[in-house]
C-alpha cells in the first residue's frame, strides 16, 4: 500500500512538473529530455515504469 502512495505522489509531482513546463514555456528549465522521461512516466509508456530521481529535485537545469 505504501509503495502505491509513493508512485501516485510521484506520478502527481511529475503532472506538476509537466504542467509547469507547459506555463513557463520557453522559460522553462527542463531540457527536452527531461520533458520527454516526465511524459513517458506519465503515460505509462517507459519501459521500466520508474522515473530517474534527478527529475525530482529542485536545482534541474536545461542545457539548452
Amino acid at each position: 500500500m505504501e509503495f502505491l502512495n509513493i508512485k501516485k505522489s510521484m506520478l502527481n509531482s511529475a503532472k506538476a512538473k509537466l504542467d509547469q513546463h507547459k506555463a513557463l514555456g520557453q522559460h522553462s528549465r527542463l531540457s527536452i529530455f527531461q520533458v520527454a522521461q516526465l511524459l513517458d512516466f506519465v503515460s505509462g509508456k517507459s519501459e521500466s515504469n520508474q522515473i530517474p530521481k534527478e527529475l525530482f529535485l529542485e536545482e534541474t537545469f536545461s542545457l539548452n
